[in-house]
């Protein structure tokens, strides 16, 4: 195993070499935007000659072969959200190559999407992810510690028996020990610990709540813990559920904790550094947006990617608000935070707690649910809240069957529909909400 490990390392350090060095070159933030701006432009003319969405849009608003500048580009081309693509799936892809996979998302904002992808984009992101873990150390040869998930485990039958097996051989090849996160329960937990310090990894990687929940259960064995030497904790698909979470978990694991930031349809988009700061991969993605009404001084992120895609992202609302203006002219490709996108845990009948992932895993793969939201109400019931593309008792009983893979009590479930799930102040909706009994 450590032989495979060691040959994957190798094989991507050349690759990480050339990426320190397109980003060790001292660049101004506008021969920065000028450098995106070519590459956008590059990659324009098969998006609107290919895609059939963007070249019925080209056609329409008469956009131009070329963007002379990026204030062109914003003004001329509109935002682009996820009912948008939910509602035109079809229309987004490139239909010259045939797709090798589908990102599959649900995430923080619950709208499950598929978008089709190609393997040739792994090549772009999986450089940014190692290039930002070389930062504190880390290389494809370390063994990892994971407190996570994966939703193809929560297949039934055959399949499902065989996707398990598929990820725990792979698994054992790279060097990971993976944990589950759905199960936030102080039992799950202490066993993670005890996972951990018996696999004896070089680094974690964990869902931020599911992390934070990790070290305040396994606090009383700090010291066990600082003696693994690990080299970073990488809380990632959310933000920390406190304010205190980031140098808690640093005391009790002895180690830096940084942060990840994007998404299923993007990959890695940013990664805070050494520094405190989050570093925009910015080789690959241009980002722009706007100030955001209801919270004065944070700004809703659009993206655009600047390399080949199945599904192009063109000003692509993700969703997130940051705390850098990134249409100011001396934006430099970093930012202090990322504001909102915090999911949670359900409390379980039995005292048990599921976190808000499992949902998103359990159900992001059905076609007929536009949007959902789990509610926990203070009487003890627990409502799923759906926005259904078209409603039947067949799908009814495919999301109970789904639920029921995480715990067997959620297959009874009160199910609710709904004409559409409200957003938070940061726009974005959450997965699990608590409310009273008598709001409705």
């Amino acid at each position: 195993m450590q032989l495979v490990r060691t040959i994957r390392a190798s094989r991507f350090k050349p690759l990480l070499q050339e990426q320190e060095k397109f980003y060790s070159q001292r660049r101004t933030p506008d021969e920065i935007r000028m450098w995106q701006l070519g590459q956008f432009n590059r990659q324009w003319h098969t998006i609107r000659r290919e895609v059939p969405f963007f070249s019925r849009l080209a056609r329409e608003k008469s956009l131009p072969a070329q963007f002379s500048s990026w204030e062109e580009f914003r003004h001329l081309m509109p935002v682009i959200d996820r009912k948008t693509i939910q509602s035109r799936r079809d229309e987004f892809s490139d239909p010259t190559k045939a797709p090798d996979f589908l990102r599959t998302t649900g995430g923080s904002t619950a709208e499950p999407i598929q978008l089709p992808a190609w393997n040739s984009e792994l090549d772009y992101t999986n450089k940014d992810l190692w290039y930002a873990r070389s930062w504190f150390g880390v290389t494809p040869a370390d063994k990892l510690f994971l407190i996570w998930g994966h939703s193809h485990v929560l297949g039934s039958g055959f399949v499902g028996q065989l996707n398990r097996l598929k990820r725990e051989s792979k698994d054992a090849l790279l060097g990971y020990c993976r944990f589950s996160a759905y199960d936030l329960s102080e039992t799950a937990m202490k066993n993670a610990g005890d996972a951990m310090l018996a696999f004896r990894p070089a680094y974690v990687v964990a869902y931020s709540v599911a992390l934070d929940r990790f070290a305040r259960v396994n606090a009383h064995r700090k010291e066990t813990f600082r003696q693994l030497g690990l080299k970073v904790a990488i809380a990632t698909a959310e933000s920390f559920p406190r304010s205190d979470s980031a140098p808690f978990i640093s005391d009790m694991l002895g180690s830096p904790v940084a942060m990840e930031y994007g998404a299923v349809e993007t990959g890695l988009l940013a990664h805070q550094h050494p520094d405190g700061t989050f570093k925009v991969f910015w080789r690959h993605y241009f980002l722009d947006g706007c100030e955001s009404e209801s919270l004065p001084g944070c700004y809703e992120l659009f993206l655009t990617s600047l390399y080949p895609r199945c599904t192009p992202l063109v000003r692509y609302r993700i969703g997130d608000l940051i705390s850098s203006d990134p249409n100011d002219l001396v934006f430099d490709q970093g930012f202090g935070r990322v504001v909102g996108r915090c999911n949670d845990w359900l409390a379980l009948p039995d005292g048990g707690r599921v976190h808000s992932e499992a949902f998103t895993h359990a159900v992001k793969e059905c076609p007929f649910l536009l949007g959902f939201q789990v509610v926990q109400r203070d009487n003890g019931e627990i409502q799923f809240r759906y926005v259904p593309e078209s409603r039947s008792e067949a799908n009814e009983l495919e999301v109970r069957r789904r639920l029921a893979t995480i715990h067997p009590a959620l297959r009874d479930v009160v199910l609710k529909q709904v004409p559409s799930i409200p957003q938070t102040i940061a726009g974005k909706t959450r997965t699990v909400v608590r409310e009273e009994a008598h709001a409705g």
